[in-house]
């Protein structure tokens, strides 16, 4: 708001001539302010229309839209652009195209191009204008084959009234109303002076939004285009896309049917399967009970075996025991007594044994050499 408030130069104040603590007031003397009485050539070349200010917030959406302009009256009949390339959108908020204060004897005073501001007399506008925000079709983006289809069925009479919106331009129109002082009526706010003319706001802004386009006539546009050929050569690319289709369709139902062919194979083989494997359940059956007899019969033949195996281990350690401990065995000697006292020794109980000599009447004492 700083830099509009700089466009209005404020040269000075005057200051009602009141009497303070007793001293007079002084009188300050204001610099005239010059106005602006015509707009830029860029800007009064633009094309505004009316029946376009509904798409002031959406200035993308008009771009590529047919209209139809009869007279005063504008009417939006359909929009050819491609989906896979919308209009290319740009915005800016400090392109400043014109900044000047204008009186009723301004040459586009009430023009819909200044938002239809009306400046009435003894009255001062400060109006800015600003370019914020640009929506356009580049050259290959317009779907001309759909264009040409589409007029194909309109009649010469319309054509002339038709136009194709290929850019749109979004403005905003900052005005301010100033009221000329007369008299001693008070000052208050932004003050200067024209024609030695004093006039003075305390208004804030107003803004508003207009919308300017860049046609081109269907006429123009179908003559920059053979539509016969256009519409001719997309009839023969459809024809080889349609016959390419058929191709396809007709090896897709080859293969269809080469694989029905396959799947039918593959369902047979397995009947066939199916039947010998329940040939061969049966068979395996018997095979399998005769497949339990044998592993019992290995089973009770590992078993006679694992005991065979202990009884000969035992066997085996009950000989070198008893290997060891004749070969380690102690010499004997047993002495025998009789009544009389006589000794007799004998060191082989083999042919005589203990309870022999005992009942002979002999003590007997075991005596380790």
């Amino acid at each position: 708001m700083n830099l509009l408030f700089r466009l209005c130069i404020i040269i000075s104040l005057i200051l009602p001539s009141v009497a303070l603590n007793g001293q007079t007031s002084r009188k300050i003397r204001l610099t005239p302010v010059g106005l602006g009485f015509d707009l830029p050539d860029s800007y009064k070349q633009r094309t505004f229309i009316k029946g376009l200010a509904g798409f002031v917030h959406k200035i993308d959406q008009l771009a590529g839209t047919m209209i139809l302009i009869d007279g005063n009256k504008t009417t939006v009949l359909t929009r050819f652009v491609r989906q896979d390339k919308p209009p290319v959108v740009t915005t800016s908020t400090s392109d400043v195209i014109y900044s000047a204060k204008i009186d009723s004897k301004f040459r586009f005073n009430g023009a819909y191009s200044i938002a239809s501001t009306k400046v009435e007399k003894d009255n001062i506008y400060e109006i800015i204008l600003t370019d914020v925000g640009y929506a356009f079709l580049p050259e290959d983006y317009i779907p001309y084959l759909e264009i040409c289809r589409a007029a194909t069925n309109v009649a010469p009479d319309t054509r002339q009234k038709t136009y194709y919106i290929r850019s749109a331009k979004l403005t905003t129109v900052y005005t301010r109303a100033y009221q000329k002082v007369t008299g001693n009526s008070e000052v208050s706010g932004v003050v200067f002076s024209v024609g030695g003319e004093v006039y003075s706001s305390s208004d804030q802004f107003k803004i508003d939004y207009i919308v300017s386009v860049d046609l081109v006539s269907l006429e123009k546009l179908l003559s920059l285009q053979n539509c016969n050929d256009l519409i001719n050569n997309e009839e023969i690319a459809r024809r080889e896309k349609a016959e390419r289709v058929r191709q396809e369709a007709l090896r897709a139902e080859e293969e269809r049917k080469a694989r029905e062919q396959a799947l039918s194979e593959a369902r047979a083989q397995v009947e066939d399967l199916k039947k010998t494997l329940h040939d061969n359940i049966a068979r395996t059956g018997e095979m399998q009970r005769q497949l339990q007899e044998a592993q019992d019969k290995e089973h009770a033949a590992l078993e006679q075996l694992n005991a065979a195996i202990r009884q000969a281990n035992e066997l085996s350690t009950q000989a070198e025991q008893a290997r060891q401990n004749a070969e380690s065995r102690e010499e004997v000697i047993l002495t025998f007594k009789n009544k009389d006292g006589k000794v007799l020794e004998i060191k082989n109980l083999e042919e005589l044994s203990e309870e022999k000599l005992r009942a002979l009447g002999f003590d007997v004492e075991i005596l380790k050499k």
